[in-house]
């Protein structure tokens, strides 16, 4: 590394060690990350291999409105990152598709293209087996591809970041009411037949759905009543 890379390499492991255990640590270190890696957007989220989907985006450089769209619709057929994420290392997006097969894709043509995204690499961090989060980093088009520099970069921070992230709260609390609907949808019954039993209205029971899908990190119903199952 030369003296300005040693300099940014410097001030990551910093914000590591100084934060670590914090929810906010991806977020405060992925302009630094950008920096060193000479890139234009990097996002980070943490990865359910239970579901193969996605939560807690935090992003540098991309638009608000585009990550929650990956986040409701995009990630569904977002046809690199499981491939990436199966690697278990820090990969080129080209390793595990080609830039042609890419370009045929409703997620390059519709998403990644749309926000300027052409080159990628990609790093999954995961302590006791555990996913504690990830780097997905961009450069725009026209820019050199991401090499073996890069990776060997994100090889050495790979240790670090994994040691500093926190891990996700086993047992996030519910609210009473927030349980009482989770019971009754993990026994089968839909939104409707909820609000009739529970005396609430449809939209309430879907508010206190969503926000303990959120707090037991579930992207569906499914995955919701498999956690609880186990």
């Amino acid at each position: 590394m030369n003296h300005h890379e040693l300099n940014l390499f410097s001030q990551l492991v910093w914000q590591l060690g100084a934060g670590q255990g914090s929810n906010a640590l991806r977020q405060q270190t992925l302009e630094n990350v950008c920096a060193l890696l000479q890139a234009d957007f990097a996002a980070s989220c943490i990865w359910s291999p239970a579901s193969n989907t996605s939560s807690h985006g935090v992003s540098w450089n991309i638009d608000e409105r585009a990550m929650r769209e990956h986040a409701s619709t995009w990630q569904y057929i977002d046809p690199i990152t499981p491939l990436l994420r199966a690697k278990q290392r820090p990969t080129l997006v080209d390793e595990v598709m080609s830039a042609r097969e890419l370009k045929k894709s409703a997620f390059y043509n519709e998403f990644l293209k749309p926000c300027g995204m052409h080159h990628g690499v990609n790093v999954y961090f995961l302590r006791d087996g555990e996913d504690v989060g990830d780097l997905r980093i961009w450069r725009a088009k026209g820019a050199a591809p991401f090499g073996q520099r890069e990776l060997h970069l994100l090889h050495l921070l790979e240790p670090w970041f994994a040691r500093a992230l926190p891990k996700r709260d086993k047992t996030p609390l519910l609210t009473a009411r927030e349980q009482e609907v989770v019971d009754l949808v993990c026994k089968g019954l839909g939104d409707k037949e909820v609000a009739r039993l529970l005396n609430i209205g449809f939209t309430t029971v879907r508010t206190h759905l969503n926000h303990a899908l959120k707090k037991l990190d579930c992207a569906n119903r499914t995955e919701l009543a498999s956690r609880l199952k186990h």
